[in-house]
Order: C-alpha cells, then sequence, then structure tokens
C-alpha cells in the first residue's frame, strides 16, 4: 500500500517539475522574442513587420487547415508546417500567458 503512495507522490512531483520546465522556457522564448522583435523593429520596421505579418498569415493558414472539413483536407508539406506553426504557436502562447516577468 505505502508504495502507491510514493509512486503517486513521486509522479507529482516530477510532473510539476515538467510543468515548472515548460514555464521557465516559454518565458525565456518570450523574452527573447521580445528583444528580437525591439532590435528588428529599430533596425527595419518594414522588414519586421512584414515578416510579423507573414508569420499571422502562416499561422491563420495552418488553422484554417485544421478546422476545415475533414473531407477537404490537404496533404501537403506546406499544409502540415502551417498546420504545426499554429499548434506550437497555440501551445507557446498558452504558456507565455502566465509568464509574470
Amino acid at each position: 500500500m505505502a508504495g502507491k503512495g510514493v509512486e503517486f507522490l513521486k509522479e507529482a512531483v516530477v510532473e510539476t517539475v515538467g510543468e515548472l520546465l515548460l514555464q521557465l522556457l516559454a518565458c525565456a522564448l518570450f523574452v527573447g522574442l521580445v528583444f528580437l522583435a525591439a532590435w528588428g523593429w529599430s533596425v527595419s520596421p518594414a522588414l519586421t513587420g512584414a515578416g510579423g505579418g507573414l508569420f499571422a498569415l502562416f499561422t491563420g493558414y495552418g488553422l484554417w487547415e485544421t478546422f476545415r472539413g475533414s473531407e477537404r483536407h490537404r496533404k501537403g508539406r506546406l499544409a502540415s508546417a502551417a498546420v504545426v506553426t499554429a499548434t506550437v504557436a497555440l501551445v507557446f502562447a498558452y504558456y507565455a500567458s502566465n509568464c509574470y516577468c
């Protein structure tokens, strides 16, 4: 009986440490992206805006491919890359929304 309690405690600690590491990684990535955007804006505002716009369009395309009807899904590399990009962006946004740095 005691083994189950210890196993549960071990699993809870590992899960908590994993969540903490993901949160720290998301905060560090968020701070890095903010500094990169500020630097890019100081060098070339037009290029930074165009890059952000292209990223937003590509992410939107990925979301569109994810949620459109199942009979109309594309199976190409571009569609797959857009879906993965959108998924990573959403997961990052979820973790970065809890960043109080």
